[in-house]
């Protein structure tokens, strides 16, 4: 019978609380014991909702983060849009300007040619 006795001992602590202690802690504590189980109930609730406020704080800076993120993103690929579209208007206008000295500088060699022709021209006339 003792070996038994000794067995449940263990499974009782494992099991719940052994009511002897209990009664322990009632004539030791009284009433304080009562006050500290709701004190800490308290505190629990108190950190429960204090970590479900923090989550969701953290949730909302999370979205406006990407919220800003997205915009960001959308403006800075509006701007390198604009920004090449206007190096290309600008390269165009450089394109034909360049065309346009080149056409003048050939016009340009060409009147030196005729000049140059009619210049000999003149001179053979004149020699004559």
């Amino acid at each position: 019978m003792a070996k038994k006795k000794e067995e449940k001992a263990p499974e009782e602590a494992v099991a719940g609380v052994d009511p002897k202690i209990e009664a322990v802690k009632q004539l030791i504590f009284g009433d304080n014991m009562q006050q500290y189980d709701s004190e800490f109930n308290e505190i629990k609730a108190l950190i429960k909702k204090t970590r479900t406020d923090v989550e969701n704080e953290i949730n909302d800076t999370r979205d406006a983060l990407n919220k800003l993120i997205n915009q960001t993103k959308e403006t800075l690929t509006n701007e390198i849009s604009d920004l090449r579209s206007d190096m290309n208007k600008k390269v165009t206008q450089l394109r034909a300007d360049m065309d346009d000295s080149v056409a003048d500088l050939d016009e340009k060699k060409v009147n030196r040619k005729l000049l140059g022709t009619m210049l000999q021209e003149m001179g053979k006339q004149i020699a004559e």
